[in-house]
């Protein structure tokens, strides 16, 4: 898994006039995005992911940037989740009753359906409740047509690891989806999404919302990691061979001397 890099002032481009990677076109990046008040430990309603239908309790449990880390009270850790400020799916404490709707449990809600109104109760008793001032009255408006073309930069999340947000490349277009290409790192995370997605931003995005850009992965690094994890085995399997035939050697009865010198052992010694 990746780990976090601390973020610092990266000069992709003029820090106001960027190219917008949702149109393709130049966007002056409008400044209400920068604007997060929210709190971790807050309350707001959220769709479940998991069931668009569903309204759901949810708590903030993380903040970065413009985006917010929110957990469905009667889930666990495991179903996070992250979504911009100015998200639609994201409301005040109240909305989904004043439209004429009803709070559901989240998707494997940990307790009995029966015990939901009570739990629901006292989820919202004393609690903080995000304000309504602080959410955003709608998401921007979403380009016509699918302006991307193969070779623009972007920043974009990393699906498999959500939480952060790389710099990367538009790598083919197929329709009205783009194949997002993580700089430096091997297919394994690449993925399609619409061309309007929301997990897709301009280059420039972190530095303006205070996000943590990652930087580019290198190719080799995966290559390394694979040959440093066989070197290990290799010597793990030697010292065992030298404690069960009790001497310096690690040449098995009857294997070439090759496949063991290719496996990180030579004359009984490791390969550093």
């Amino acid at each position: 898994m990746r780990k976090p890099v601390p973020q610092k002032a990266i000069e992709w481009k003029d820090a106001q006039i960027i190219k917008h990677a949702r149109s393709g076109r130049p966007s002056r990046v409008p400044s209400q995005y920068q604007v997060n008040e929210f709190k971790v430990g807050m309350k707001l309603e959220a769709q479940d992911p998991r069931n668009t239908t569903s309204t759901c309790i949810a708590t903030v449990v993380g903040l970065t940037g413009s985006r917010l880390r929110l957990r469905l009270d009667g889930s666990d850790n495991k179903n996070d989740f992250w979504r911009l400020v100015d998200s639609s799916e994201i409301q005040p404490i109240g909305s989904c009753e004043k439209n004429g709707g009803m709070l559901q449990p989240p998707l494997g809600f940990r307790l009995n359906a029966s015990s939901w109104p009570m739990f629901l109760l006292k989820t919202l008793n004393g609690a903080e409740m995000a304000p309504a001032r602080i959410f955003h009255k709608q998401e921007p408006p979403a380009p016509e047509q699918n302006s991307f073309q193969v070779g623009m930069k972007l920043e974009a999340v990393d699906r498999k690891n959500p939480h952060f947000i790389c710099p990367a490349t538009v790598g083919a277009l197929r329709g009205v989806e783009v194949l997002v290409t993580f700089d430096g790192w091997r297919g394994a995370f690449d993925y399609y999404c619409r061309y309007d997605s929301r997990d897709i931003f301009p280059v420039g995005w972190c530095t303006l919302t205070g996000d943590n850009l990652q930087p580019p992965g290198t190719k080799a690094q995966g290559m390394r990691c694979s040959k440093d994890l066989k070197r290990k085995q290799s010597r793990l399997l030697c010292r065992k061979l030298q404690r069960k035939q009790g001497h310096q050697g690690c040449l098995p009865q009857g294997q070439p001397f090759s496949s063991v010198e290719s496996s990180g052992c030579e004359g009984g010694t490791e390969r550093r």
